[in-house]
């Protein structure tokens, strides 16, 4: 801060009473509706308040009013705007932003930015807030700045609202993440997730009870977060009435689009659930509406999952640890998800709905990410090298060629997928006879495949499926949304990995 902000300090002291002294009374009840609860629920603001305690997600979120002492009853009706207007998630922000700023720059440029003309106040921004606040920090005091207009406090009054929305914000890339690729999970992950879930549907199909009441609810979680991108608030205020179970087998649930500054802007929306995932979430809502399924302590039993938003993130990110050996959180499956849609040719409409966005400027964040067409024949050739740095080789266990011949036959991995004879591969811990996927194209991506250690044969894998690649992208006129494109995708994308794991392991064994 300057020292001309510094010494107006005393000045301002003087001020900021004089303008305490001309506010009206509060109202000594404040209400507020708890979404996560179901309820309204209630604040007292007394003379003495020095700080408020909101209920939201099932946890306390305070928000504190001493740091701003002499203008501790400015701040109060400030808040009592932002109550009327704003969702209380949004108010927790802007009261945490604006403490933030307070406490690390020093209470006087607040408290300057509250007694000064709005003229002065833009000079104040420019020359002192601008160069020293986060993005965050400054999105809290406009919110501040623009109650103080709406309530006339001082020389702020409704026209001066142009001025605020004139200032300059600091620079930030809100999606730096994506544009970098850091947050979307590689292919072979991917399929570690969808393996996931298809195995504890096999085994749910198999036995009710070999499921435990966690990984069943686990993997519904899962299920919303990869499948649909939902964020983890979405996901905890799920409600069992929100689940609609069909005869058929057909599951529909109801989410509400959250992360809105209006609370009117909330709508709801409807997401059919993948045909052959739907068992888990039968099974889940037959537990729940038993008993046998209990939410945690003190989340409300009409929610689906039982868990508060912080529980639904933290259950996710060690599923994903534990399958793929990285903890991704669900706003990382939501980009992932996000940008696998972009790359099948979903258009900006279809993505902003997906996504639960009221702007499609954001969805072109992923379409600038989303490779050339060019590009994209050779990440499906598994030869992009850009794709091959971003990716991670798997770990996978492998064979020889003498435990190979030891397995029995349905164990021995074979097929003529496409016309392409494949053989002696690996081995299968299940089976082939058992296995309901399209052998050899599902083996690579598979958790039971047994690789064997030569990195010779699945590199001739590779290069006789390469060729079925090109003759699918020019059938279908580069249409990249056919699932049997997606699928010799990942799979070539595997199998490269395989090889160069072998290829990196041979490296190792060499070295004296």
């Amino acid at each position: 801060m300057s020292r001309s902000a510094v010494s107006l300090e005393p000045v301002l002291q003087d001020e900021i009473m004089r303008l305490v002294v001309t506010l009206p009374p509060l109202p000594p009840v404040i209400r507020y509706f708890d979404d996560f609860d179901n309820e309204m629920r209630s604040l007292r603001l007394v003379t003495n308040t020095d700080h408020i305690t909101l209920k939201l997600d099932g946890g306390n979120h305070l928000i504190d009013l001493d740091f701003i002492n002499p203008a501790q009853q400015i701040l109060k009706h400030v808040l009592v705007d932002w109550f009327s207007r704003v969702d209380p998630h949004t108010i927790a922000a802007y009261a945490r932003h604006l403490r933030s700023y307070g406490l690390g720059q020093g209470l006087a440029s607040l408290l300057y930015m509250t007694a000064a003309s709005s003229f002065d106040a833009r000079a104040h921004w420019n020359a002192v807030i601008l160069p020293s606040s986060t993005s965050e920090q400054s999105w809290g005091i406009r919110a501040y700045l623009h109650s103080l207009c709406r309530l006339n406090i001082g020389h702020w009054s409704p026209p001066a609202a142009s001025i605020i929305r004139g200032l300059k914000s600091p620079k930030v890339d809100k999606y730096r993440v994506v544009r970098a690729g850091e947050c979307f999970l590689p292919l072979d992950q991917q399929a570690m997730i969808v393996n996931h879930i298809d195995s504890m549907c096999g085994k749910l199909a198999v036995d009710r009870t070999s499921l435990d009441n966690e990984e069943l609810r686990d993997a519904c979680m899962l299920v919303m977060s990869f499948q649909y991108a939902f964020r983890p608030g979405q996901i905890a205020r799920i409600e069992l009435a929100d689940v609609r179970l069909f005869s058929t087998g057909a599951v529909h649930v109801a989410v509400s689009i959250i992360k809105q500054r209006d609370n009117s802007k909330r709508i709801r929306i409807a997401r059919k659930v993948k045909r052959e995932w739907g068992p888990l979430f039968n099974e889940l809502v037959r537990r729940r509406e038993a008993g046998v399924l209990q939410p945690e302590e003190g989340v409300p039993p009409r929610l689906l999952f039982g868990l508060t938003p912080q529980g639904v993130s933290r259950a996710i990110m060690e599923l994903t640890e534990e399958l793929t050996g990285d903890a991704w959180s669900p706003t990382d499956l939501r980009h992932t998800a996000a940008q696998r849609l972009a790359d099948g040719g979903i258009s900006h409409a279809g993505l902003t709905e997906f996504m639960g966005q009221t702007s499609d400027r954001i969805a072109n964040v992923y379409f600038d990410k989303s490779p050339a067409q060019a590009q994209r024949i050779n990440e499906a050739l598994a030869i992009s090298p850009i794709y091959s740095n971003l990716a991670k080789i798997a770990k996978t266990k492998t064979i020889d060629k003498a435990m190979l011949l030891g397995l029995p036959s349905d164990q021995q991995i074979g097929a003529v997928p496409h016309g392409v004879p494949i053989a002696g591969i690996g081995g299968c811990g299940l089976g082939q006879s058992l296995c309901a996927k399209n052998p050899v194209l599902a083996c690579y991506t598979c958790s039971r495949f047994m690789p064997l250690g030569e990195p010779e044969i699945h590199e001739e894998v590779l290069e006789s499926l390469r060729p079925v690649v090109v003759e699918f992208a020019s059938a279908s006129r580069n249409n990249k949304q056919s699932p049997a494109y997606g699928q010799l995708k990942g799979t070539l994308d595997a199998v490269r990995r395989v090889v160069e794991e072998l290829r990196a392991d041979r490296a190792g064994e060499d070295r004296p």
